[in-house]
């Protein structure tokens, strides 16, 4: 049960990552409703800073996916335990 948890996360947290890196680049980003009726909302996703932190917080939520994946490649089996000399 531990390692399919851990499974979800790393995929969870990957497919966050990608989702949260280019979906501010997408024509849907600004061409929705509450862009359209909403002028301040309009404004806000206009702006190229607000686009560059949340592909900001996409690219740590794929680190975080690789990070772990990483961490926890030994408790999988899918590294040596005791290193070779």
């Amino acid at each position: 049960m531990r390692r399919l948890l851990a499974i979800a996360y790393v995929v969870f947290c990957f497919e966050l990552g990608v989702l949260l890196f280019l979906f501010p680049w997408v024509p849907l980003w600004t061409k929705n409703y509450f862009v359209d009726h909403y002028p301040l909302v309009s404004a806000i996703t206009h702006n190229y800073f607000l686009r560059g932190a949340i592909s900001g917080v996409g690219l740590a939520d794929v680190w975080l996916a690789c990070y772990e994946l990483w961490r926890s490649r030994r408790d999988w089996g899918l590294a040596n335990s005791s290193p070779k000399r």
